[in-house]
């Protein structure tokens, strides 16, 4: 009879996993660039937010030292939120972080950081804790 035999199969099976193990991680380093590319876009709209807030009031935050809230303050994948907590907030200048969502550790420990001047920055933690960045 006509049909494959175990080691043929095996064989077969192998060569699959191995073709699967090389494609997989630079199919995940652009599914992490596209989820990068929406968080990017959320914290632009939130740059905008920010910048006519400041045209209205003044400054960047509100009155009593604390953040305005956020017309977008998340993505599917990223949760956007101030460097500075509220009480520490300055008036003159203001930094955004889109940061990974629990449960999707997959994108990584990068963090994108926005500031008043529009730059995007790629950040990670480094071993004293503190953020480590360039620009991206």
């Amino acid at each position: 009879m006509g049909g494959f035999s175990l080691i043929e199969l095996l064989t077969a099976l192998a060569l699959l996993s191995l073709l699967l193990g090389l494609a997989v991680p630079p199919l995940r380093g652009h599914v992490v660039k596209v989820r990068q590319a929406e968080a990017r876009v959320a914290l632009l709209q939130a740059s905008h937010f920010m910048a006519q807030w400041r045209s209205q009031h003044g400054r960047y935050t509100q009155g009593s030292g604390s953040w305005p809230v956020l017309p977008v303050s998340e993505t599917t994948h990223y949760q956007l939120v101030f460097g500075a907590q509220d009480g520490n907030a300055r008036n003159d200048s203001f930094q955004l972080r889109a940061i990974p969502k629990a449960g999707h550790v997959w994108l990584g420990e990068d963090v994108l950081v926005l500031d008043q001047d529009g730059n995007i920055r790629l950040c990670a933690n480094n071993a004293e804790g503190k953020l480590r960045c360039r620009v991206d």
